[in-house]
């Protein structure tokens, strides 16, 4: 088959695509650990873009719902929890974003006072003209509305409903003299326009109508519902789950001081403890942050489990059970779904799955050395670092070794330098050794002695294979998919874009490596598309040098695990700056962290920082993060955001000695 194309080309492909190509694409293995979202009370859902947020929200629109009935597949959703009608609004895609271009000012109140309670209005009139439009797509099909709960035939019934609600105080009016359902939708629409045509300059000024009918944020909504199921339109038991995605634009699109008070108006939603109608919120994890969550016009603030409860993507991959079991089964049906929708046919041969079939699995260290580390004499001799104090019969031991296995060579010259073992080189062990008897001191630097090989002999790092694939990964379905893409890229271009069969391939190890190296190279050029990426950018390329250096100099080996940094937790908790700055590095993917405790038991709980596992290949750091890490204090990560510049020295209050800034490479040391 000539020009095929890339599966994973389009990293984002569930959020831009049709109902029914959505269809053939969802995963549905996150669903059974996510059903809050498709049970009563709100739902605060965070992830790192592409993590699957939107994809688990796109559930509840009725479009989705309803491609799934009309090509016969079943709903992924569990049969006592299908029973909802799913409205809602895109917060970054519905135009409520042009709110940014134009605050609202009216009656001598500057934009900051006035602006939110129109934002809130605009979303009472989108949501409810939104829950209509769900309900009409939804009872096209007659089992199908059975199944929710959807009576929507009736015409006298419906109009009676658009008079009553129409009535209520809750609209200050402005629908008075409705008398038909379809002069209430009609009325809806006209008002969402009229807001669009002052947020797009194309009015002079605000409808007086609406300036003197605000409404109150949410109220309208639970009337509504609350409506629907009087006059019989809706059966009782039916939930309303109205999606909020992409809560976080709402800062970085109206500036911090309107955008925090435009999301203090949807946490009014949640703080009204009204679960007659659920909010689904869809944010990524920077955007739901401590301190974030007062109620606009009061002074409380939402409580998290009694307003509404989390739920974080990452953390449910961070598990370590889940790692194990959840993101594998995620992975691999989400690559055979990418591959089928893309053409490529099963070789018949896949019955330890897809990604294993198209991967393989890794090779053994000593395999790894042979095929892409060393090859000849004079490589695998100069890979031994020989210390002049050593006698002539160790020497001679170790170049011996290096030429029948140059990874026991490297762990002999390691395990020599320990403190309390020079006396090995006066009594030459026989085998079995005991750098390699010892096996967790042998598995714990492995990785280590794999990257120091290639170092001394100006190679990458090898990376290849499942195991490695998905340890690259993270547990974050984004980077896996970025690396299948530049996998897939560097496999067509190897072969021209001229492949002459649609069944899956094997791709080369080589290819892989290729692939795997670009795909952390642009994962990291990536860093500063976000918001403050710049900043984060400088201090990870500081941060990955440092630690590569650590690494490759530490002869004997005696710190596998200063692939990453460990901070005392409290120590951290009394510097704000830094403490956020990590934390937001975190939530932005860019770093990875998790508590344990002290080797010092006195010292507490301290906090591990490592790079996203992703940026591993691009640092030519080891991604396993074994052993203790790298202990420092905060004073010592402001020295770091000072040298890295990612901060200057007024910003942080300190002042460093004049020495080279090793934030200038752009290459690694060897």
């Amino acid at each position: 088959m000539n020009d095929r194309i890339n599966p994973f080309n389009e990293v984002y492909v569930t959020e831009s695509i049709g109902s029914n190509k959505f269809v053939e694409l969802f995963s549905p293995i996150l669903v059974e650990s996510a059903l809050s979202i498709f049970q009563p009370g709100h739902i605060v859902l965070k992830g790192l873009i592409g993590t699957g947020k939107s994809m688990l929200l796109n559930l509840l629109k009725p479009d989705i719902r309803l491609a799934y009935f009309q090509s016969n597949k079943n709903f992924p959703v569990p049969k006592p929890y299908k029973k909802f009608i799913g409205a809602g609004i895109n917060l970054r895609r519905s135009g409520i974003n042009d709110f940014s271009q134009r605050p609202i000012e009216f009656g001598g109140l500057p934009a900051s006072e006035i602006s939110p309670i129109f934002f809130g209005d605009f979303l009472n009139y989108w949501i409810v003209w939104d829950i209509f439009k769900s309900i009409e797509c939804l009872r096209t099909e007659k089992e199908l509305s059975t199944e929710i709960g959807i009576d929507f035939n009736d015409q006298d019934k419906l109009d009676q409903f658009a008079i009553d609600l129409s009535k209520d105080d809750c609209w200050s009016g402005y629908l008075d003299g409705t008398e038909s359902y379809e002069e209430l939708r009609n009325n809806l629409s006209g008002r969402i326009t009229s807001y669009r045509a002052y947020l797009n300059y194309n009015t002079g000024e605000i409808d007086s109508r609406i300036a003197e009918s605000k409404t109150i944020v949410g109220v309208p909504i639970i009337k509504t519902a609350s409506k629907l199921k009087d006059h019989g339109l809706i059966d009782d038991d039916t939930e309303f789950y109205v999606r909020l995605d992409q809560y976080e634009d709402l800062e970085r699109s109206y500036g911090n001081e309107l955008g925090l008070k435009y999301q203090e108006i949807i946490h009014k939603l949640l703080g009204m403890r009204d679960f007659s109608v659920s909010y689904k919120i869809g944010t990524r994890a920077y955007g739901w942050s401590k301190g974030a969550n007062k109620i606009y016009g009061t002074e409380g603030i939402l409580e998290r489990k009694r307003d509404y409860n989390e739920l974080s993507i990452e953390e449910l991959f961070k598990k370590s059970e889940n790692i194990r079991t959840l993101f594998p089964q995620f992975s691999e049906d989400i690559f055979r779904r990418r591959l089928e929708f893309a053409g490529y046919k099963d070789p018949y041969d896949t019955s330890k799955g897809f990604i294993k079939y198209v991967f393989g699995t890794n090779l053994r260290p000593e395999e790894r050395i042979n095929e892409f580390y060393v090859r000849s004499h004079s490589s695998r001799q100069k890979v031994i670092h020989i210390d002049e104090n050593w006698p002539d019969e160790w020497r001679q031991f170790l170049e011996n070794e290096a030429n029948n296995s140059l990874l026991s060579a490297r762990l002999a010259e390691a395990w020599a330098r320990q403190k309390g073992k020079e006396d090995i080189v006066q009594n030459i062990p026989s085998p079995p050794y005991p750098w390699e008897n010892k096996k967790w001191w042998r598995k714990e630097r492995i990785e280590q002695a794999l990257m120091q090989i290639a170092s001394r002999n100006s190679q990458n790092l090898h990376w290849s294979g499942y195991e490695d694939i998905m340890d690259l990964s993270g547990g974050s379905i984004l980077a896996f998919i970025y690396l299948s893409k530049y996998i897939w890229d560097a496999w067509l271009k190897d072969n021209q874009f001229k492949i002459d069969t649609d069944l899956v391939p094997s791709i080369d190890r080589k290819i892989q490596s290729l692939g795997i190296e670009k795909a952390s190279y642009y994962w990291f050029e990536d860093i500063n598309s976000e918001s403050g990426g710049d900043r984060r950018k400088k201090f990870i390329r500081f941060v990955g040098n440092l630690l590569y250096n650590k690494l490759s100099n530490d002869l004997p080996m005696s710190y596998p695990g200063h692939n990453g940094f460990s901070l005392q937790k409290e120590d951290l908790e009394s510097d704000s700056l830094v403490n956020k700055f990590l934390r937001e590095s975190s939530d932005y993917g860019d770093l990875d962290h998790s508590e344990h405790t002290s080797r010092a038991k006195k010292e507490g709980k301290r906090i591990k920082w490592h790079l996203s596992k992703i940026l591993s290949p691009y640092f030519k750091i080891p991604s396993a993060h074994t052993k203790e890490p790298y202990y420092v204090k905060v004073s010592t990560i402001r020295k770091w955001l000072v040298k890295s510049e990612a901060f200057s020295e007024n910003e942080l209050g300190i002042k460093l000695p004049n020495e080279r800034n090793s934030s200038s490479q752009t290459q690694l040391d060897l």
